[in-house]
Formats: structure tokens, C-alpha cells, sequence
């Protein structure tokens, strides 16, 4: 699964690297860290990924 930056943040869990609006999202894929970047259970409170739908 792919995920895409909605919203530029700094990665703290990962060496702080910066993700723009639109970058793939490359970071830890733990399902809890998933579910806090796609939430608004984060620092900054709001979605920062979306998944990515796959075209056939």
C-alpha cells in the first residue's frame, strides 16, 4: 500500500525528514503509526497521509 503527504510535516520518528504536500509517505508502516499520520491522533492534529488508490 501507498500513502501521500496531505499535509507538510516533519518526520520525528524518522531522523526529523521533511515530507511535502504530495511526497510518498516512506516512513515506518506500523499500523499504529499509520492510523496516528492518518488521523488527527498526531502532534499537529490533523491528517497528514491518505492512502493511495490503486489503478487496475
Amino acid at each position: 500500500m501507498k500513502y501521500r503527504v496531505i499535509h507538510r510535516f516533519r518526520d520525528l520518528q524518522d531522523n526529523d525528514r521533511i515530507y511535502e504536500v504530495g511526497d510518498e509517505y516512506k516512513g515506518k508502516r506500523s499500523p499504529a503509526r499509520i492510523k496516528e499520520l492518518s488521523t488527527d491522533a498526531n502532534k499537529i492534529g490533523k491528517p497528514l497521509i491518505e492512502k493511495v488508490k490503486e489503478e487496475k
